[in-house]
C-alpha cells in the first residue's frame, strides 16, 4: 500500500469515528433542510389517526407527576421541537449524527427542563421511556441519555434512533424510537425493530409569515 492510499484510509477510519462528523442533510417537507435552533413540528407519517405531533404528558394514574413523557398529541401539530446539533459549528442538522431535541420552554412544575432524555422509570419497568428534564450540550459520558440521532426510514420518512456516540468508551444502548401504549395514550420509548416514521414540518415564526406577506405582495 502506497503512503497516498494509507493516508486516505487512515483519514476514512478518523471520519468515521468522529462523532461530530457531518453527514447528510436531513430535509423538511418543504425540502429544505433542518436548522439548528429552528422550531419545526415532529409529525407522524402514518397517515389517518396516527398522522400527528408530541406533546408532553403526565402519568397522573401511574402516580408520576414528573417528570413529564413526550407522548403523541391530541392535536395535528403538538408542540415544536428544536434540534442542536452536538457539534455546535453545525450549520444544518444532518443523518447520523448526535443531536438535543427539546420542546420550547421550561416546565414549571417539575421545576425542569424540557430536553428530551431516556431513563427506566415506573410503571413499567425495564421499559426505556422519552421524558423531559434532559441536559443541553456538553456531550460526554454524563449526558449520555440525552442525545438522540435521525435516520432515513426504508419507506416515506425519518425516524428517530437512540445510539449516542458522544462517549467512545461508554457503552450504549442502541434501539429505535417507537411508539408504546400505555394508559390511552401513546407514549415514545426505545424499541428493538418498531420504529416510528416521522416528518418534519416547518413552525412558522413571525418573521417567517412576514417573508411571505412581503413576497405576495411584491
Amino acid at each position: 500500500m502506497n503512503s497516498s492510499a494509507a493516508a486516505a484510509l487512515f483519514l476514512f477510519f478518523l471520519l468515521s469515528a468522529n462523532p461530530f462528523t457531518n453527514g447528510s442533510p436531513v430535509f423538511d417537507t418543504d425540502g429544505d433542510e433542518l436548522l439548528p435552533g429552528v422550531q419545526y413540528y415532529i409529525r407522524s407519517a402514518m397517515p389517518g389517526a396516527g398522522g400527528v405531533g408530541l406533546g408532553l404528558e403526565s402519568l397522573f394514574a401511574g402516580g408520576i407527576r414528573c417528570p413529564k413523557f413526550v407522548a403523541q398529541s391530541q392535536s395535528i401539530n403538538g408542540l415544536p421541537v428544536t434540534f442542536r446539533p452536538a457539534n455546535t459549528s453545525a450549520a444544518t442538522v444532518s443523518l447520523s449524527t448526535d443531536v438535543n431535541i427539546e420542546f420550547p420552554g421550561f416546565d414549571a412544575y417539575c421545576r425542569s427542563s424540557n430536553t428530551w432524555r431516556v431513563s427506566l422509570f415506573e410503571p413499567l419497568p425495564g421499559v426505556w421511556w422519552v421524558a423531559n428534564g434532559g441536559e443541553r450540550g456538553n456531550p460526554g459520558p454524563q449526558t449520555l441519555f440525552n442525545w438522540f440521532k435521525i435516520e432515513q426510514t426504508e419507506g416515506w420518512g425519518y425516524k428517530l434512533v437512540f445510539c449516542p456516540s458522544v462517549c467512545e468508551s461508554c457503552v450504549t444502548l442502541c434501539n429505535d424510537v417507537g411508539r408504546i401504549y400505555y394508559e390511552t395514550r401513546f407514549l415514545l420509548g426505545l424499541t428493538k425493530g418498531a420504529p416510528w416514521p416521522f416528518v418534519f414540518v416547518k413552525h412558522l415564526q413571525p418573521q417567517g409569515v412576514k417573508k411571505v406577506v412581503q413576497k405576495q405582495s411584491g
